[in-house]
């Protein structure tokens, strides 16, 4: 599998710092908050719906009061023409010019069944008059029987009142009377329709047909109301006119949706921009008065794990108290943990000094108990019993070789195993009265390892061992030759090989085979003896780790001299 699979994603951990923490409980409570402003938004969203409803109200209150007026005032003129209409006139009316009230249009029936010309009051504009005689005969006998004006619809939104003038010789039926009402100016963006006691609608106005000339549904008790008309929302309302007509105004909701939306848009956004200031007044403030201090405090803290001594914390006065009370514990403590470290550290120095006098002592009585079996063996006249003796020396020899190269380098469980084999192989050499490279060549090849010391000691019998026997059983006087000495290491196995050129077969030597097989089982390894050497591989374990010591001899003292 790759690095690039598996490289795994994150999620970012805003609560993992103290300023994310401090948000994210600003947040929290800022929440009721929020949704105590969109229930207020919502909320004047509705109010500002519903008081459109009550302005489409009281406009529909203003335009009936108005138009109510212009029509009773039409309707009382035509009852007071009615009631005191002249017998004779050929003028048709022309009594009439001066007398209708302001906004009304009169027109009356010719006897010859020709309308006159409409007449109208100085204020008002003329317009073309509708042709009386085209009204059919079911409506005259309508008008007949009736007592009131009858309102009918007339062109471009006027409102129209016909009546029947009392009959007279020329025209027995009776004149017809018509008052044309002109409607007032309407608010803008309202529109306004008439219904008559058909039920039939008109719109009201020149503009009052923008959305069509049919009215849209209203509620019967008259309250405003959202209704829609040829897929147009509004807001429409009615009111009544006359006992024979209804009036009914109408408003577009989109436009008052959108300034509702606008209004709750604008408070939201208010609110939007004041918590936004109160995070940026959290994050400047948690940073001056926390995140700043405390970053000081952990740079003073990193710099002291660094080494820096002794720990000093700038700033430390002008700190909040709890952080102020927290540096000064860190600073009490680094002082008492460095003078802890000092007694530690004078404590590790006199032991390790203690140890490698130890050592060294005991290095100094292994060379001194060889030097006095070597001067024993030279009184033995036994010469099996001298061999023994030479052997005893040879080993402890070895382990006092040992110990000083383990003790020389500052480390006990480093060892450099190239020159401690050269040096063993000098001292085995020269208990048989030679050198390396005379006679006989010694080829070392050997790196310098970390090993543990109950490890390094069996591989140092071992070596003497093998050594000594190719010394004495293969390289007879007079026989050159060499011994080679390998050792391959790396970080958890190791192989020891020594090979050599000399006289085989030997003779077989039952102690030192023996000692050979225990001293590789304490190695963890399995012997493999040859007629002229031996090789071995074992598992490295790992040396107990140690703290370097602060003071060590630089220099192992003069020890006594090795046997000859």
């Amino acid at each position: 599998m790759t690095d690039a699979r598996r490289r795994v994603w994150r999620l970012p951990r805003p609560q993992a710092s103290l300023r994310g923490r401090l948000l994210c409980l600003l947040l929290v409570a800022a929440f009721p908050v929020v949704v105590l402003v969109l229930a207020g938004a919502f909320a004047s969203y509705r109010g500002s719906i519903r008081q459109a409803q009550l302005d489409v109200a009281l406009e529909r209150d203003l335009v009936v009061a108005t138009l109510a007026a212009r029509v009773a005032a039409a309707d009382g003129f035509l009852r007071g023409v009615a009631a005191s209409w002249p017998e004779a006139g050929n003028g048709c009316g022309d009594a009439l010019h001066s007398a209708a009230p302001e906004g009304v249009m009169l027109e009356v029936e010719c006897p010859n069944g020709v309308a006159a010309p409409a007449t109208t009051s100085p204020a008002t504009s003329s317009t073309t008059s509708p042709n009386l005689a085209r009204i059919g005969p079911e409506l005259r006998a309508r008008l007949a029987g009736a007592t009131d004006s009858l309102m009918l619809a007339g062109s471009a939104g006027v409102i129209s009142l016909l009546r029947v003038l009392p009959a007279s010789p020329r025209l027995p039926a009776g004149r017809l009377i018509l008052a044309r009402v002109a409607p007032p100016p309407l608010p803008a963006g309202l529109s306004a329709w008439i219904l008559d006691a058909d039920n039939r609608g008109w719109a009201l106005g020149e503009d009052g047909g923008r959305l069509g000339p049919v009215a849209p549904a209203t509620a019967a008790d008259g309250s405003a109301t959202l209704t829609s008309l040829a897929g147009t929302e509004l807001v429409s309302a009615r009111g009544r006119l006359s006992p024979q007509a209804m009036l009914v105004v109408a408003r577009p909701l989109a436009p008052i949706r959108a300034e509702a939306a606008m209004e709750a848009t604008q408070r939201l956004a208010e609110v939007a921009a004041l918590l936004a200031l109160s995070i940026l007044a959290v994050v400047l403030g948690t940073n001056y008065a926390v995140t700043r201090p405390l970053s000081r405090l952990r740079r003073a803290i990193a710099k002291w794990n660094a080494g820096a001594a002794p720990l000093e914390i700038p700033g430390i006065g002008g700190m909040p108290d709890e952080i102020r009370d927290l540096a000064l514990s860190f600073q009490g403590s680094a002082t008492a943990l460095a003078e802890r470290e000092r007694d530690l550290q004078a404590a590790i120095e006199r032991a390790e000094i203690l140890a490698a006098e130890v050592h060294h002592r005991v290095k100094n009585n292994l060379q001194i108990v060889s030097s006095l079996l070597a001067l024993q063996a030279q009184r033995v006249t036994d010469s099996q019993a001298r061999v023994e003796f030479e052997a005893a020396r040879d080993r402890i020899g070895a382990l006092a070789t040992l110990h000083r190269h383990m003790y020389a380098h500052h480390d006990p469980e480093a060892i450099d195993l190239g020159a401690f084999i050269e040096e063993l192989g000098v001292q085995l050499f020269a208990a048989i009265g030679d050198k390396p490279g005379r006679r006989i060549g010694l080829d070392v090849t050997a790196p310098a390892l970390r090993i543990s010391s109950d490890q390094a000691v069996p591989l140092a019998l071992i070596i003497t061992e093998a050594v000594s026997a190719a010394l004495k059983q293969g390289f007879p006087p007079g026989r050159g030759g060499r011994i080679s000495i390998t050792v391959a290491a790396d970080d958890r196995r190791a192989s020891l090989a020594i090979e050599d050129d000399g006289l085989v077969p030997r003779p077989d030597d039952q102690l030192r085979a023996l000692l050979l097989r225990g001293l590789a089982r304490q190695l963890g390894a399995e012997l493999k003896r040859e007629e002229a050497g031996l090789a071995l591989e074992f598992p490295l374990r790992a040396p107990t780790p140690r703290p370097p010591p602060a003071l060590r001899p630089s220099a192992s003292r003069p020890t006594a001299p090795p046997a000859a």
